[in-house]
């Protein structure tokens, strides 16, 4: 059996090992106040409402957490509701720490307005985490570890993101994205992504026209997605290969496809002008996976 801080469990004040004397007198408990603390508390009660925990050590959802739970991030504090269509979330929570042998620092049961103004999300499904903060992969660890990459050129859409790091980390493929005007991995993020996030490579690079040409010298080809490009399944992707792609409104910034080597398109038949770019990078990396599997 897996030992857990639960605050819904503890029905005794005395600390953990110490037991008082048989006939010894218990110490009255006074009315509880409220320290104001990240969702500790009562707001209910007049108290200060909990503050939203930093997006970059928030993950919220039942799967972006039970995924958590098998990463490399340790969860501090957990609420829940008490029940979410019926499923008793506080025991699966902890059977799914037992599982994974994470130790938890807490786990606490908390209204649903509690769990929104954590999480800054109505899509909590029950579960809020504080987590330890993202730990981004090292890029230069990246392309020595790796034989496929996505490098996203200004991708600012949280759900854009998650979807494309779920189907990078299926893929077997790492993904780099700028620090600046790009989404970084958030709370959203983790949670578009089903907790793929917290198994996946995502490297930060200052620059990622510079980090594009690091690539090329390490040997990977690197390919642009452009509407205008020759057909991306007339490439051969089993030697290493980079993938680029941009954000949906603006495409490709000119550094960026100035440096790619070969510029790749997804024909279309529709009238609609694009596909959505978590689509067309999956189209792109389960296109490199089928080349590799193939004899």
């Amino acid at each position: 059996m897996c030992p857990m801080a639960s605050e819904s469990s503890r029905g005794s004040s005395a600390r953990p090992g110490v037991h008082p004397a048989p006939g010894a007198r218990q110490p009255r408990r006074g009315p509880q106040r409220s320290i104001g603390r990240l969702g500790e508390g009562s707001h209910a009660s007049g108290t200060r409402r909990p503050a939203a925990i930093a997006p970059n050590r928030l993950i919220y959802g039942i799967n972006p957490v039970r995924e958590a739970l098998g990463g490399n991030r340790r969860l501090h504090r957990v609420w829940y509701h008490e029940s979410v269509a019926g499923r008793d979330l506080s025991a699966q929570f902890q059977a799914w720490a037992c599982a994974a042998g994470q130790p938890v620092g807490r786990l606490l049961p908390a209204p649903v307005e509690e769990l929104v103004a954590l999480s800054g999300a109505l899509d909590h499904q029950g579960l809020v985490a504080e987590a330890d903060a993202y730990a981004y992969a090292d890029p230069e660890h990246v392309l020595q570890s790796n034989s496929l990459l996505l490098a996203l050129d200004r991708i600012q859409d949280p759900q854009n993101l998650g979807a494309i790091i779920r189907s990078a980390e299926i893929a077997g493929a790492a993904v780099v994205i700028p620090r600046h005007r790009a989404a970084e991995v958030t709370g959203a993020v983790v949670k578009a992504a089903a907790g793929a996030t917290e198994h996946a490579a995502v490297a930060r690079v200052r620059n990622l026209a510079d980090f594009i040409a690091e690539a090329q010298g390490a040997g990977f080809w690197v390919y642009g997605a452009a509407a205008r490009g020759g057909l991306y399944d007339e490439q051969d992707y089993r030697a290493r290969t980079v993938f680029v792609l941009g954000s949906e409104g603006e495409g490709l910034g000119s550094r960026v496809e100035a440096a790619c080597d070969v510029l790749v398109g997804i024909p279309q038949s529709g009238k609609v002008g694009s596909l959505n770019v978590s689509v067309a990078a999956a189209v792109l990396l389960f296109e490199a996976v089928r080349q590799r599997r193939s004899p």
